[in-house]
C-alpha cells in the first residue's frame, strides 16, 4: 500500500510540473500585447508612397501587405483597410533577373501590370498613404488631376475614389489613433533630379502643416506625426558617387584628368574624385551623383552624348553648348549634366530645408499635444553604422543593405517592418503600451541576392527609372 502511495504522489508531482511547464512555455512563446491608454478600434494612417509601401519602383499587393501601418494593426488587432493592387502591381516594377559572372546584378522592370483589388470597399480606406503626395495635397487633391504639383498622378485616384482628400477621408472616419506622415516629397524630387526642380518653401510647408494639424486636433484623435528623413542618406544618393570615384583615380593618379566636370547653373565647374569616394550620404561637403547616372557612368571619359540622344531626342547638343566630341565628364565642354549632380551647396541647402521642416512639425505638432516619431535619426544612424535586429543586418548599401528597395529610397518589406518597429517603440513609450516588435526575420526578403553577398553596382537605364514616384 505504500509503494503504491508513493507512485501515485510521483504522478501527481509530475502531473503538476507538467502544468507549470505548459504555462511558462505559453508565456515565451505568446508575450501579452496591451495598448495600454492607445484606442485603435478607427485607426487611419495617412501620407505618401512611404505609408502606401511602394516599394522597387511599384505598389503592389506583396508589398502592401507589409506597410508599416498594416503591421501595427497586426500587433495590436486592429482592423485596416487599404486600397490593394494585385501582383505585380502599377507597373514598371524593378527586379533582378540573374548575376552576371562578375556579380553585377541584372536588373530590369516587369513591363506587366496587376489591377485595383477593392475599389468597391464602402468607406474610405484605413491606410491613405498615396504614393507622389506632397504635404499640400492632404488638403486639396481630390483626384489625378489636382495635384499641387500641377502633374496628374492617377494613384490619388487609386487611393481616393471621389470621396474627398486625403484629409477629410481621414476625418470622416471619426479616428480614434492616426498616423500622419507628409512632407517627405516637398523635397525629394528636387534632390532626386539634382536640385533642378523645385522643393516647398519652408515659409509654406509651415502654414500647410499649421492648418493640418489644427484640423487632426478637433478629431480628438491620438496622433502621432513623423518627421522628415534626410533624403540623401539613402542609396538613390550614396551609390554611384563611390563608383565613380575609384574609377577616376587612375586617370588623376597618371595626371590625366583632374576631375569630374558637371554642370550647375548653366556653367561648368569640376569636383575632384576625392569628395565624392567616401561620402555617407549625411552632408559632409562631398558631391553625390544619383542613381539615375548609373546609365552615364559608363561613358566618362568618351567622346559622347548618350544623355542628350536619351533625354533631349532632336536636340542638338551644340545648341546647349555641349561639344560630344570631347571626354564626357572629363572636358567642360562636355560635362556630366546638372540633374545627376548635387553639390556642395545644393547639399546643404537640401538639409537646411529639411531641418526646418523639421523644426515646424515638432512645434506644430507638440503644440497639439501630438507625438513626433523621430524617422530623421534612425534613418541617419542606419546610413552611419547600420543595425542589426533579429538576427538580420541592415545598412543603407544598395541591395545588400537589407533595409531599401531597388529603388533607392523606398524601404524593403524589412525596412517597412524597422519603420513600424520605431512606431511602436513611441507607442509603448507614451501610451503605456506592450506591444511586441515585429519579428523582421519572419517578414519576407523582397530582394533576392543570396549567394552574391559581394555585389557590384549596377547599371540602370534610364528607361527603368521612368516613371517612379520620387
Amino acid at each position: 500500500m505504500k509503494y503504491l502511495n508513493k507512485i501515485f504522489i510521483m504522478i501527481l508531482v509530475f502531473i503538476s510540473l507538467s502544468f507549470v511547464g505548459c504555462e511558462d512555455r505559453t508565456e515565451l512563446t505568446a508575450p501579452e500585447v496591451s495598448v495600454g491608454d492607445a484606442d485603435f478600434s478607427r485607426f487611419v494612417v495617412v501620407g505618401n508612397s512611404l505609408t502606401a509601401g511602394y516599394q522597387n519602383g511599384s505598389l503592389y499587393e506583396s508589398s502592401q501587405n507589409y506597410t508599416y501601418s498594416k503591421m501595427i494593426a497586426d500587433q495590436v488587432g486592429a482592423t485596416f483597410e487599404q486600397p490593394i493592387y494585385s501582383n505585380p502591381g502599377t507597373g514598371r516594377r524593378m527586379e533582378i533577373d540573374g548575376f552576371n559572372p562578375d556579380g553585377t546584378p541584372i536588373i530590369v522592370y516587369n513591363s506587366a501590370t496587376g489591377s485595383p483589388q477593392n475599389l468597391n470597399y464602402a468607406a474610405p480606406y484605413n491606410n491613405l498613404g498615396v504614393p507622389g503626395a506632397w504635404l499640400g495635397d492632404a488638403l486639396y487633391c481630390t483626384s489625378s488631376t489636382t495635384t499641387v504639383t500641377g502633374q496628374a498622378n492617377p494613384m490619388f485616384d487609386l487611393v481616393l475614389r471621389g470621396l474627398g482628400t486625403q484629409l477629410q477621408q481621414a476625418m470622416a472616419q471619426h479616428p480614434t489613433f492616426m498616423i500622419f506622415w507628409l512632407g517627405n516629397n516637398d523635397i525629394l524630387g528636387h534632390a532626386a533630379y539634382g536640385g533642378t526642380v523645385p522643393y516647398n518653401p519652408p515659409a509654406t510647408f509651415t502654414a500647410l502643416y499649421s492648418v493640418i494639424m489644427d484640423s487632426l486636433a478637433t478629431t480628438g484623435a491620438d496622433v502621432l506625426v513623423a518627421n522628415i528623413p534626410y533624403v540623401t542618406s539613402t542609396p538613390y544618393f550614396t551609390t554611384i558617387g563611390p563608383k565613380v570615384g575609384y574609377s577616376l583615380q587612375p586617370a588623376i593618379e597618371a595626371g590625366l584628368a583632374y576631375g569630374l566636370f558637371y554642370q550647375k547653373n548653366g556653367e561648368t565647374s569640376a569636383v575632384p574624385p576625392t569628395q565624392f569616394v567616401t561620402h555617407n550620404g549625411l552632408y559632409s561637403g562631398e558631391v553625390m551623383l544619383t542613381l539615375a547616372s548609373s546609365a552615364y557612368a559608363a561613358y566618362i571619359g568618351i567622346p559622347s552624348g548618350k544623355f542628350y540622344r536619351d533625354n533631349l531626342p532632336g536636340v542638338d547638343p551644340a545648341l546647349l553648348g555641349i561639344d560630344t566630341t570631347q571626354a564626357f565628364g572629363l572636358h567642360p565642354l562636355n560635362p556630366f549634366p546638372d540633374g545627376l549632380v548635387l553639390d556642395e551647396d545644393e547639399l546643404a541647402n537640401i538639409k537646411s530645408v529639411i531641418d526646418q521642416y523639421n523644426t515646424s512639425i515638432s512645434t506644430l505638432a507638440e503644440a497639439k499635444g501630438f507625438h513626433v516619431v523621430d524617422v530623421n535619426s534612425f534613418l541617419s544612424s542606419l546610413a552611419r553604422q547600420g543595425l542589426t535586429q533579429n538576427g538580420i543586418t541592415f545598412n543603407a548599401n544598395y541591395i545588400t543593405g537589407n533595409a531599401f528597395s531597388l529603388d533607392g529610397v523606398h524601404p524593403t518589406s524589412r525596412g517597412y517592418a524597422l519603420i513600424s518597429n520605431l512606431f511602436i517603440d513611441k507607442i509603448n513609450e507614451v501610451f503605456n503600451a506592450n506591444i511586441p516588435h515585429v519579428d523582421v526575420s519572419k517578414v519576407p526578403n523582397s530582394i533576392n541576392f543570396s549567394g552574391y553577398e559581394s555585389v557590384k553596382t549596377p547599371t540602370i537605364t534610364t528607361e527603368i527609372l521612368k516613371n517612379i514616384l520620387y
